[in-house]
């Protein structure tokens, strides 16, 4: 408003200049100027223009008024020339002022427009650093992913490692507990065969027989046998021998065994028998034990060549760039399964096929399982690809609810999880870890892609062990900084842990 009333004094200043300065007639000087003159009016040529000017002059004093003028005085067609140019500068002026509005109110929008530019320009700026601080958080996100893949793959390779010198200790003992078995079983069998070739000879007993009726002592019998070169235990067991024989015939010989004369001649007959053939030490308890501890060790033997020669379903094999023998590339694990066991779907892990039919028990019992939305307490209870998720069968793909904007679908490719033992671990989907030496597992199962702005699902895979045979499966559903409740085993009330899901790295379209 200040600017428009300058400028209106302004005009005003120079109308007033232009009222009292001479007016340019526009005709041209090769005119009689004078011509021109009319009522009084003074014309001349301005040399500068080449054209007429009317001459302007000061108004006369009044004279004191005729006496005889009393018409009134008719405007004359100069004061009508200039009261026409009076009302073109005053059109103008409007004009002007409408211009100046115009301009005034340009010079709002475009202030206000430069407002806007400003303001998308600080948005952008805002945007630019927002994208350079998660371009920051992403190189920070892979630099944590790698190590933590990095460090996986140290744990793969010390558990292979542990795994192959395990198996290579165990086949040492085997093989150290089957010498052991053979020899004790060699020399059970030396001594016993050892033991029964040791007989009483004949000629002994014969000599202390004959001795003993000639009335000679025991020492006197043991000294001859001795010089006659025999030794002391064969003489020990001779003289045991005749001594059991003569009590023999003694008590065949008395009246109250009532024997008639068939028993007794069977008696002699035995008790020649008896003299002439070897007699064995069958009451020797060492050698009673000894059959006994080589016996027990034949058995553990047997179990042990049994236990190493079975139960072994599952191989890995190293992989480098793909290959067995590869020299570069990524390092990968191949199972392998041994008969009745095959690879499982989801190609991690092997199951058993018990029919050789090629397919898993558990997925064919999985053929015949529910529908989506039946009640169950694990997978197995399911219809092929559906869970038991929260007593409930149900595909992974109904899980999300479709909010946000379904024009843009996300995904996570990695998951940083903690355990209430302490343990952090950065996986990618169909990872995951035991305790328990595999009798309590979970691992992260992969997701469908979800709407951009919803909360990405994490489901886990709870598998339940007993030595070696699968006792349950459920899945549990997380979001990020969730906590699971404490996740136990039905028979070993040691093994018991919660997990959390710490973060979640998804990738998203923008």
């Amino acid at each position: 408003m200040k600017k428009i009333a300058v400028l209106a004094l302004v005009l005003i200043v120079i109308f007033a200049i232009s009222s009292s300065a001479d007016v340019d007639t526009g005709f041209s000087c090769s005119l009689d100027c004078n011509s021109l003159s009319q009522n009084g009016d003074s014309y001349y040529c301005n040399p500068d223009t080449q054209t007429c000017f009317l001459a302007k002059t000061l108004p006369a004093e009044p004279s004191a008024p005729d006496a005889t003028a009393t018409a009134a005085v008719t405007p004359t067609p100069a004061v009508s020339t200039t009261d026409q140019k009076i009302t073109a500068l005053e059109e103008k002026i409007a004009t002007l002022e409408n211009d100046l509005a115009t301009l005034s109110s340009d010079f709002t929008f475009t202030k206000s427009e430069i407002l806007s530019i400003q303001n998308q320009i600080t948005s952008l700026q805002t945007e630019l650093a927002n994208l350079q601080n998660t371009d920051q958080d992403l190189s920070t996100k892979t630099t944590s992913l790698s190590t933590g893949l990095a460090g996986l793959q140290q744990t793969l390779d010390s558990l292979q490692k542990s795994f192959s010198e395990r198996q290579s200790f165990g086949r040492v003992i085997t093989v150290i507990l089957v010498i052991i078995l053979i020899g004790g079983a060699g020399y059970g069998a030396y001594y016993y065969i050892n033991r029964n070739q040791r007989i009483v000879n004949p000629e002994i007993l014969n000599y202390i027989h004959n001795s003993i009726q000639q009335g000679k002592k025991q020492h006197q019998i043991k000294q001859e046998l001795r010089k006659a070169g025999w030794m002391d235990s064969d003489i020990e067991k001779a003289y045991s021998e005749t001594v059991k024989q003569n009590y023999r015939r003694y008590k065949s010989s008395q009246p109250e065994a009532k024997a008639d004369t068939f028993v007794r001649t069977e008696t002699r007959s035995t008790s020649r028998t008896s003299a002439q053939r070897p007699a064995y030490d069958m009451a020797d308890p060492k050698k009673m034990i000894i059959i006994a501890v080589v016996s027990i060790l034949v058995i553990t033997g047997a179990l042990l060549a049994l236990r190493a020669s079975t139960g072994q379903a599952i191989f890995l094999k190293k992989m480098i760039g793909g290959e067995e023998n590869g020299t570069s590339g990524e390092i990968t694990y191949k199972v392998e399964c041994t008969p009745p066991h095959l690879l499982n779907p989801a190609g991690d892990a092997c199951c058993l096929d018990s029919d050789h039919s090629g397919v898993c028990d558990t997925t064919e019992l999985q053929g015949v399982g529910l529908n989506a939305g039946g009640e169950c307490n694990d997978n197995r209870e399911c219809k092929v690809g559906l869970y038991c998720v929260h007593t409930k069968c149900s595909s992974l793909d109904s899980l999300y609810t479709g909010e946000g904007d379904c024009t843009k679908l996300c995904s996570y490719y990695a998951i940083k999880m903690l355990t209430s033992d302490g343990e952090q671990y950065d996986l990618k989907p169909k990872q995951g870890s035991y305790t328990g030496a595999g009798a309590l597992e979970w691992k992260i199962l992969q997701m469908p892609q979800h709407c951009k702005g919803e909360s990405p699902i994490v489901p886990i895979n709870i598998i339940k062990k007993q030595t070696g045979e699968v006792m349950s499966e459920e899945v549990i559903l997380l979001h990020e900084g969730e906590k699971s409740l404490t996740l136990s085993h039905p028979t070993i009330s040691k093994l018991a842990f919660s997990l959390t899901v710490a973060d979640v790295f998804e990738s998203c379209p923008k």
